[in-house]
């Protein structure tokens, strides 16, 4: 119960993104009380001594610490960066990939919960509730010595070793969407300027293209000479539909910059976009029966956009585009002429 708790706190939090400014627009002034939730995402927040945030506190990707004698009144959460505690904390913490540094004088209140994260903690800090470490599924690889030669597809699982999947794979496609925004911005661009453009073009060739390319792999592998082929295309289309999800991702946090009123380079708009679209369509996969609909729709609109502009490398989607919505002018009907009245 504990750990459904403290999630179902991450996920709250989390949403807090969505209407509460970066913290940077408040900095802590000594003696301060700083009311309200904060929100740090890829920034620093120092708590400095004597100071007191009411509220809870959540870091995405960013370095937070607090002095000894400050106070946070509310719970705290870390995803993805580094958290050093020196103060009280009065509510729980959770973190999920990250490092949490717990010092002399450091005194939580609450429960710590470390999902892939580390623990680094003082022999004199205080913990007065329980601390658990959890580890998504897919990591442990022992899953068979406890349930004979059954295939991981009979596994039975519980939401919670679902809902830490999802969180880990939100994080590395996250961390790729970083990499693809450094190394690939022009192409990231212009692929998303195709998405943006006619969505639903690009819906309809991803469609196409989900369809068609596992019946062209099993041609491709009827064939010992043609295996390596199919091995490629594969590869190809594994990496065509991650970088289609990035894309929409990459969209994704613009819009959020917009909100924010900032420009935010390519890599973090991507990485930051490409993490909400990832928890958002992986919690959602929770849901049985219709939950893998929404990213279905994420996988084969992303997909269609990297398809019609050739991986964001060529103008070729304002060519494919043009062709589908507006057909050629000889090819309209033609009206006879008008005879001219006498």
């Amino acid at each position: 119960m504990k750990k459904t708790c403290a999630f179902a706190t991450v996920i709250l939090l989390f949403l807090l993104a969505f209407v509460v400014s970066p913290v940077h627009a408040q900095e802590p002034q000594p003696g301060n009380t700083i009311s309200g939730d904060q929100v740090i995402i890829g920034n620093n927040f120092t708590l400095e001594k004597n100071e007191t945030l009411e509220g809870s506190l959540l870091i995405i990707g960013g370095t937070a610490s607090t002095a000894a004698d400050s106070k946070i009144n509310g719970d705290l959460v870390l995803i993805g960066g580094t958290l050093t505690i020196d103060g009280a904390v009065e509510g729980d913490i959770v973190s999920i990939g990250g490092v949490v540094n717990l010092q002399d004088s450091a005194m939580v209140n609450g429960s710590l919960t470390m999902v892939g994260a580390t623990l680094s903690r003082s022999p004199t800090a205080q913990i007065s509730g329980s601390i658990s470490e959890e580890t998504p599924r897919f990591l442990n690889f022992d899953f068979l010595r406890d349930n004979g030669l059954k295939p991981p597809l009979h596994l039975k699982t519980n939401p919670l070793n679902r809902i830490l999947t999802a969180t880990f794979q939100a994080l590395v496609m996250a961390i790729l969407a970083v990499l693809v925004g450094l190394l690939l911005p022009r192409n990231l661009k212009n692929t998303a300027i195709a998405l943006v453009r006619e969505p639903v073009v690009t819906g309809g060739v991803g469609l196409l293209a989900m369809v068609v390319a596992p019946i062209i792999l099993i041609l491709l592998s009827i064939t010992i000479i043609l295996i390596p082929v199919t091995l490629l295309a594969a590869i190809a289309f594994a990496l065509a539909v991650v970088f289609g999800n990035i894309v929409i991702g990459y969209e994704i946090g613009n819009r959020l910059s917009a909100v924010f009123k900032d420009t935010w380079h390519p890599s973090i708009a991507a990485g930051i976009g490409t993490l909400l679209l990832s928890l958002v369509t992986g919690f959602a996969g929770v849901i049985p029966c219709v939950g893998w609909v929404l990213g279905f729709l994420a996988s084969i609109i992303g997909l269609g956009a990297v398809v019609i502009s050739r991986f964001g490398s060529t103008k070729y989607a304002t060519k494919v585009i043009s062709a589908v919505i507006q057909p050629a002018e000889e090819d309209l009907p033609t009206e006879p002429p008008v005879a001219p009245e006498e």
